[in-house]
């Protein structure tokens, strides 16, 4: 029997995904789960399905004994009294209890009478303060699906803030469990990073000084779902406030070392932010500039009804005027529905364009469906928010959100009279939206965005108008527009 082949189910039911075995490799390493000081340590999984990480601490630790020479009767009882399991699905809960006394039979231990149990984690207590390692893969749940476990979730205090994700409560539950010295190895999603759910756990990890070290894999993607996701380990006792950041090498599957980061560098804007010390710097001026440029950088329309509004009519309107989809760059044309001092245009005015108001009339079952905020019904033909209308008569530019380089950058000039959607927009006097254009089309800017964290799939990265805004005043006021 090949252990490190050993067949664990890939995806787990409810939102929780099984970890891969070269994860669950890494994360005992990184954790210091290996060689002869395992031997006499407490460690639990405390979500662990069929045992993907139970099966490999079984493995490390039957080696271990074995090579300090231990009896396979003291090893059996070993097993049963310092590996520990939960897992509140029954039959996984079975199946991990067979997985594990494989790997014991192989090892020569016929019988062990294993502390794996079937339970709620959130009811089990008797485990606090006494493990020496807490290790896993959390369930990835929102609050809202975990039915009558609602209550409960919300009672954690890791859980007061926002829609909080399951992940989090157990951060909170292996916390409690760890001893004085204890360390807990955890992959989960990277959103507690910057989400306002993880707020109070990112105030926690800085206030005990618990982070010991994290490592990013950014875009690589283990689990099949589209979770961008981290390993962290978080030590107790720890002698100092430097933590070692690492990323992870998609090609060979392990973790790269990148540079070691106090929470000085890290824990920016009560965010946590992870790169080589000088990119946080970088990053840390460019939040905390008091400078201001006079570019403005807004959101395109919102009509809530794109298919309707927008399209090639074929007929013409004076309340038809071009547009340009700002993540494409394609350019159409737009009912219009406003004047040039950004009014709604009466529709009796509407009606006196024939064509026009008989195209109205044909969607207006689709449109009065939509979100208004105005929320009355003479809007019905209106956009949906009106975003951007103040706008369509001034110069703009136009910006995508979504980037991997440079060369992914769609900076089009919609000049007034052309509306913009579908992304974002500059807007100015020609000459700085010129400068703001220079400052965009640099791989400094694409540098800062992947900073950021904001992951999309295949490699991209998303942006908000707040982060182009930082970025610009950054570059264009502050000292002159030079990095310093």
């Amino acid at each position: 029997m090949d252990i490190q082949e050993k067949s664990i189910s890939i995806e787990k039911s409810n939102g929780r995904f099984y970890t891969p075995q070269f994860i669950v490799e890494n994360i005992l390493d990184m954790s210091g789960y290996y060689g002869v000081g395992i031997v006499k340590k407490h460690v639990i999984d405390n979500s662990c399905g069929d045992g993907a990480f139970l099966v490999a601490v079984v493995k490390r630790y039957c080696e271990s004994a074995k090579q300090l020479g231990l009896s396979n009767d003291e090893i059996a009882k070993d097993l049963c009294l310092y590996v520990h399991g939960i897992e509140i699905d029954k039959e996984e809960c079975e199946k991990c209890i067979r997985n594990v006394s494989g790997v014991a039979q192989f090892f020569g231990i016929p019988s062990v009478k294993w502390d794996i149990r079937c339970a709620d984690t959130m009811e089990v207590n008797d485990y606090n303060g006494k493990m020496d390692f807490v290790l896993g893969n959390p369930p990835y749940v929102r609050v809202h699906n975990v039915g009558e476990s609602f209550d409960r979730v919300k009672q954690f205090s890791f859980a007061k803030s926002g829609m909080t994700d399951f992940y989090i409560v157990f951060y909170e539950i292996g916390l409690k469990m760890l001893n004085q010295s204890g360390v807990l190895g955890y992959i989960t999603p990277s959103s507690f990073f910057n989400s306002l759910a993880g707020e109070t756990l990112r105030k926690y990890l800085i206030k005990n000084n618990l982070i010991e070290k994290i490592i990013d894999l950014k875009h690589y993607q283990a689990f099949a779902a589209t979770t961008y996701t981290t390993i962290v380990i978080l030590k107790k006792a720890r002698e100092d406030n430097i933590m070692s950041y690492y990323q992870f090498d998609e090609k060979n599957r392990i973790p790269y070392y990148i540079d070691s980061l106090t929470p000085d560098d890290f824990y920016i804007c009560n965010n946590f932010y992870f790169s080589n010390i000088n990119a946080l710097h970088l990053l840390q001026k460019i939040f905390y500039n008091l400078g201001h440029c006079d570019v403005a950088v807004k959101n395109g329309f919102a009509t809530l009804c794109d298919d309707v509004f927008i399209g090639d009519f074929d007929f013409d309107s004076a309340y038809i005027i071009p547009v340009i989809k700002a993540s494409t760059g394609k350019r159409a044309r737009i009912f219009y529905p406003y004047g040039k001092d950004s009014r709604l245009i009466p529709e009796s005015e509407i009606q006196k364009d024939g064509n026009l108001y008989r195209y109205l009339l044909s969607h207006k079952r689709q449109l009065t469906k939509r979100s208004n905020e105005n929320g009355t019904d003479a809007y019905w033909y209106a956009f949906g928010r009106s975003q951007a209308i103040n706008d369509t008569y001034k110069n703009k530019l136009t910006v995508n959100t979504l980037l991997r380089s440079v060369s992914d950058l769609k900076l089009i000039s919609a000049p007034a009279g052309v509306g913009v959607y579908s992304g974002l927009y500059l807007v100015g006097d020609m000459a700085k939206l010129e400068m703001a254009k220079k400052a965009l089309m640099s791989d400094d800017f694409v540098a800062y965005i992947s900073l950021l964290g904001k992951y999309k799939s295949g490699g991209y990265y998303t942006f908000s108008s707040k982060d182009v805004k930082a970025y610009l005043d950054y570059k264009l006021a502050y000292e002159g527009g030079l990095f310093a």
